[in-house]
């Protein structure tokens, strides 16, 4: 089978590990790699033999697919040039820097026979396809996902750095658009939101909490689902997954409970008997699986004509719409700013 050719845009903290797997990837190969860095650039080159590019024009030709990993605001620019070409296009997330842009680039894609895909890599956790097996008709979602400020991605703010992971993970565990959106966020460093809780109301009347911050002390992802299937709860960081549901008697009779309840003379001795016998629990552990890995696998399998991407252009233009959303109505309160409206001020400004 031929190899597919394929180049990477932006080799900085993410884009490295792109060119990295790719030059570990049996069937591929690397063709060669783009950053206005020089030294950066020239380093990952050196590292797997392979042509430094001062921009991703001077890349070469005969290119199946490239990944652009550079900073959001270069993302539009660099996949159209792709895409008018007919190239199989990955951009990492966001697809762009507003939902305006990534329409656009969706479009052009359509228009060019062109692949596109976008790097929303937590599709690929092992964790998360354990909760999409065991979800049925999810009816409240809780997403949490915070951690300390890394001083990356200090082009765009929190929604679109972080936030922007569990919107795509509701859109996919729904399989719906929010009907109405309300948000509150924070400057904490700036110039853009670091913090940000949004609440989510899909068409069918699915509730949605997403929490998203980059001034936490401390790491976690993760994601609780309560439905007609009971409650699953993932840690995305440790791939932990548990299950909690009725008991099989219970289901058959909501009201057991409630008359054995009736029937005892002290009902607090029976909350011992919640969890294990009518509330029934299954711990499942996610395998090692490298999600960067298995998301490059599954645009090399796209490009080869296998499958259509799991993260289509499609499902980057429908996340940005619902960050869009939550932006337009966030309202900001700033460490830097005396009230409300200075720092809605500020944003503007920035």
């Amino acid at each position: 089978m031929k190899p597919v050719r394929i180049a990477v845009v932006g080799v900085g903290s993410l884009g490295q590990h792109h060119a990295r797997k790719l030059a570990e990837s049996p069937g591929v190969v690397l063709a060669g790699v783009a950053d206005p860095n020089e030294v950066a650039g020239r380093q990952v080159a050196m590292q797997h033999g392979v042509e430094w590019c001062a921009s991703f024009q001077q890349l070469p030709a005969g290119l199946d697919g490239v990944i652009i990993a550079s900073p959001t605001i270069y993302h539009a620019e660099a996949a159209t040039y792709f895409l008018q070409q007919g190239i199989a296009t990955f951009v990492e997330k966001p697809l762009a820097p507003s939902a305006e842009q990534a329409e656009s680039l969706w479009r052009l894609a359509a228009e060019h026979d062109a692949l596109l895909q976008v790097g929303h890599i937590e599709r690929f956790n092992p964790a998360f396809e354990l909760v999409q097996e065991r979800v049925e008709t999810p009816l409240y979602i809780r997403a949490q996902r915070v951690a300390p400020y890394t001083f990356r991605s200090t082009d765009i703010g929190v929604v679109h750095d972080l936030m922007i992971h569990d919107i795509d993970l509701v859109l996919a565990l729904t399989g719906e658009m929010p009907v109405s959106t309300e948000a509150f966020g924070a400057v904490g460093v700036g110039p853009h939101e670091d913090m940000a809780v949004a609440r989510l109301r899909m068409e069918s009347g699915t509730v949605v909490d997403i929490t998203s911050s980059r001034m936490s002390p401390v790491v976690e992802r993760s994601l609780q689902v309560w439905g007609v299937s009971g409650c699953v709860q993932a840690d995305l960081q440790t791939r932990k997954v548990t299950h909690w549901k009725p008991a099989a008697q219970v289901q058959s009779n909501p009201g057991m409970i409630a008359a054995i309840a009736a029937a005892t003379a002290d009902p607090r001795t029976l909350k011992d008997r919640v969890f294990g016998e009518w509330i029934q629990g299954e711990e499942l552990q996610g395998d090692e699986r490298d999600a960067l890995s298995a998301e490059i696998q599954d645009f090399v399998e796209s490009i080869r004509g296998m499958h259509a991407p799991r993260v289509g252009g499609r499902e980057g233009v429908n996340a940005l719409n619902v960050a869009a959303q939550v932006l337009n109505c966030l309202e900001l309160w700033s460490w830097q700013a005396s009230d409300n409206e200075a720092a809605r001020e500020q944003r503007k400004a920035a």
